[in-house]
């Protein structure tokens, strides 16, 4: 009988061991399971923050773009307002140096401070808008005139009652035009 119990004994040694083995087993891959559950979830999590992140980076440097783009206009509306506020003082030293005509020190003093403004406003690269003879242009003339000429091509600028002016391609002040039909 001690043989049998022996191998009762060594049966159920035997049988204990697989049990906590499979036991061990199956908790393991249930840690497992879970483990990479969070690792997916923590991943996920990772892949929403980085693309905040990036959407947010993306967003600042629009705004920091958009900023400078309206400080830069700003900055040349502000500028275009005080050039427009000296044209029709240019306006009238051009037409004094029109009738100044003699060689009187008054035609003279009218004729350099006619050159001095010129050279201020080629300075700040404010340009006069040709018109004679060009093509009309509604983003640059304002026409207050139309005549009729045959000779002349059809929406033709025969002539430029007032200057107009420029800034690059911001207009300050349209030229007023007269234009053929």
């Amino acid at each position: 009988m001690n043989n049998e119990t022996e191998k009762m004994e060594n049966n159920i040694e035997e049988t204990a061991p697989e049990k906590e083995t499979k036991d061990s087993k199956a908790k393991l891959k249930a840690k497992a399971a879970e483990a990479e559950e969070k690792a997916a979830k923590a991943e996920a999590e990772l892949a929403e923050l980085n693309d905040k992140y990036l959407r947010l980076a993306a967003e600042y440097d629009n705004f920091r773009r958009r900023s400078t783009k309206e400080k830069e206009g700003l900055y040349t509306d502000c500028f275009a307002e005080a050039i427009a506020a000296f044209l029709p003082v240019i306006d009238n030293a051009e037409r004094a140096a029109d009738y100044a005509t003699d060689d009187s020190e008054l035609a003279k003093g009218v004729l350099m401070l006619n050159k001095q403004l010129k050279d201020v406003l080629e300075k700040m690269k404010v340009e006069a808008i040709v018109s004679d003879g060009e093509q009309f242009d509604p983003n640059l003339h304002n026409a207050i005139m139309h005549e009729e000429d045959d000779e002349s091509p059809e929406n033709t600028v025969s002539q430029t009652l007032q200057k107009g002016y420029k800034i690059g391609d911001k207009v300050i002040r349209h030229a007023l035009v007269k234009v053929v039909n």
